[in-house]
């Protein structure tokens, strides 16, 4: 929990975000997608010397009420991208579009 809390903080005092990037459509999908995707990096520490890469998916129904989840997974041999597709549901019709799964 501590680590948690600890993230937390150096993610809302980082000064620094890279541009992103607004994806409007993806490989294999007909149309432009039914939410706000974003894409980009966060500079972490001291001298914003770790990077960290980051989605953000808007609310489909209500983004203005609608709570901020904050997910964090991936790391050394585990994609963060397996979750999103897999776990999280955002895009798994995609996953099935690309033919990745039946």
């Amino acid at each position: 929990m501590k680590a948690v809390v600890f993230l937390l903080i150096i993610l809302c005092s980082s000064s620094t975000v890279l541009p992103q990037h607004v994806v409007e459509t993806l490989p294999g999908l007909p149309d432009k997608l039914p939410n706000k995707l974003e894409t980009g990096y966060i500079g972490v520490g001291e001298n914003e010397e770790v990077q960290l890469f980051y989605f953000f998916f808007e609310s489909e129904s209500s983004p203005e009420e609608d709570p901020f989840i904050l997910w964090l997974t991936g790391g050394p041999g585990c994609s963060g991208l397996s979750t999103i597709l897999m776990e999280m549901g955002t895009y798994l019709g995609v996953v099935v579009l690309l033919g990745l799964v039946d």
